[in-house]
């Protein structure tokens, strides 16, 4: 599974996100943009609600916005956005 790992700077609904590309991981089968827009498939992190219908577009940018995460990403959509599960990451060891 590729993983990438930037900063949160904008977020475009519940489910979908921009990031600043910062980090790649050296073994990732694809090469990532310096933007990309980020689907969030499943959210790993405690104050942002699992299932996207209970989410609201406040809560997740008061959680990500500007945030550094790590992005799993499992495939692409049609609209060309990655689909991936998102975490908090601790910026030393991303």
């Amino acid at each position: 599974m590729d993983i990438i790992w930037g900063n949160v700077s904008e977020v475009l609904s519940p489910e979908l996100l921009k990031l600043e590309v910062t980090h790649q991981k050296d073994s990732n089968k694809e090469d990532y943009a310096q933007t990309e827009q980020i689907y969030m498939k499943s959210v790993d992190i405690f104050s942002i609600p699992e299932n996207p219908s209970e989410r609201s577009i406040d809560v997740v940018k008061e959680n990500l916005d500007g945030r550094f995460v790590k992005c799993e990403i499992e495939n692409k959509d049609p609209s060309g956005n990655l689909v991936a599960i998102v975490s908090h990451s601790g910026q030393g060891g991303y």
